[in-house]
This record gives structure tokens, C-alpha cells and sequence, in this order.
């Protein structure tokens, strides 16, 4: 249950570096380095999956969902949950948390921005304390998170939202205005932006850009020329 400091070892995606990891019962933390620009394709783990991004920025793909990741906000994935990532620029550092067991319909409802940073800084915390206290910590932390994300209520979204983001997704190459869109759905265009950033905190002409660039990459890692 010590910590294992450890200088290089392969990440528990394939990529970047792990600088740290501490075993405790049921889970695997470690605390990783994505270099700027890294892209990985559609994946997934065969453990669940807590992510804590601790400084960096990083975007995650699941189908037609985007996740922004926000410093120290807790994400949660289940096992064999397909996904992509692409990092900012900048990099990232994350504490990562593979965990044996946790409820997979838990870890489908987010928590709420205020409570996922709260279980997030709570981990990070304990994976910062010493080694003599850290698994301890550690342990009561994402057995706590655990148990938040068992009781989160499953997100609620209008029919005439997930509508539009559909809309949006499928016709991510010549997306409508937001006129338009909101037209196609019965709501007045102001709403439909504010209640589209509220959902997926971004804005509708963010989430088609965030695709597109997802699909850029995918291009260029094909070796398409940058023109087209």
C-alpha cells in the first residue's frame, strides 16, 4: 500500500509518461504527463476508470458526446467504454484511477461540476499526502466518489436538445446556423444556446469545432494533405 515512485513505465493508455502510482485494494492510481497535441484514437480499458486532470487541458470523445476535462473536476468511465482523447497544446498532467470494481451504471450519470470537483480535489489531495498516509487517504476518497456517482441522478435532457445536438452531429461538415437549428427544434435561438451550453458545457458552434477536430485528426493521421 506504499507509494511506488517510479521514472518511466508504460501509461495505462499506451501514451505519456507515469511519474508516479500507488496500489491500494481494488484500484491503481497514477499520475501521469501527456505531451501537447497527442491524439489516441478510439480505445478502451477493461477496468473502470476515474480521470483528475491536474493542470493541462484535454478533450475526450465518446460517439456523439465531448468532454471538456476541467482541472480537477472528476470524470468517471466504465470498462470497455470506446473513446478517444486528444490533448491541448500545452499537455496534461491527470491522476488516473483504474478501479477493479464500481457500478458501470453509476459511472454513466455525471456528477454535478460542484461535486465532481469536490471527489476530484479530494483525491488529488490524498495522492499528494505522504506514503504513510496516502493509501489510506486515497482509499476513503474513491470509495466515497464511488458511492456519489452510484447516487447521482441520471442527467435529464429535453427531447428538443438531444434533437439538435443530433442534428449538429450529423451534419458536422455544413452545420446549420443557430437560427436554423432552432427553428428545426420549435425553440427561440437564445434558449436553445443557453440551454446547450448548460448541458454539455459548450456552446453549439464549440461542439461542432470539437469534432472537427477530432475528424481532422483522424485525416491527417491517415496522411490526407493539411489542404484538404
Amino acid at each position: 500500500h506504499d507509494a511506488l515512485p517510479i521514472s518511466a513505465v508504460p501509461c495505462v493508455a499506451g501514451h505519456g509518461r507515469v511519474f508516479d502510482e500507488l496500489r491500494i485494494a481494488g484500484a491503481r492510481l497514477v499520475a501521469v504527463e501527456h505531451p501537447g497535441g497527442l491524439a489516441i484514437g478510439g480505445h478502451s480499458h477493461d477496468t473502470a476508470k476515474l480521470a483528475i486532470l491536474i493542470d493541462g487541458g484535454a478533450t475526450e470523445r465518446i460517439g456523439a458526446d465531448l468532454v471538456e476535462h476541467v482541472r480537477f473536476e472528476l470524470v468517471a468511465r466504465p470498462r470497455f467504454c470506446a473513446h478517444e482523447n486528444q490533448y491541448h497544446a500545452e499537455g496534461a498532467r491527470s491522476i488516473l484511477v483504474e478501479l477493479d470494481e464500481l457500478p458501470g451504471a453509476g459511472l454513466a450519470r455525471p456528477l454535478d461540476p460542484e461535486t465532481a470537483r469536490l471527489h476530484g480535489r479530494r483525491i488529488a489531495a490524498a495522492f499528494a499526502e505522504r506514503a504513510s498516509e496516502r493509501a489510506r487517504l486515497a482509499q476513503a476518497a474513491i470509495r466515497d466518489a464511488a458511492a456519489a456517482l452510484g447516487e447521482a441522478p441520471p442527467p435529464r435532457t429535453p427531447a428538443w436538445l438531444e434533437r439538435a445536438r443530433e442534428l449538429l452531429f450529423a451534419q458536422i461538415a455544413q452545420p446549420p446556423r443557430l437560427a436554423e437549428l432552432a427553428r428545426s427544434v420549435g425553440v427561440h435561438p437564445v434558449h436553445l444556446a443557453q440551454a446547450f451550453r448548460r448541458r454539455w458545457n459548450m456552446t453549439p458552434l464549440g461542439y461542432v469545432r470539437a469534432h472537427r477536430v477530432f475528424r481532422a485528426v483522424e485525416l491527417i493521421a491517415r496522411g490526407v494533405p493539411l489542404a484538404e
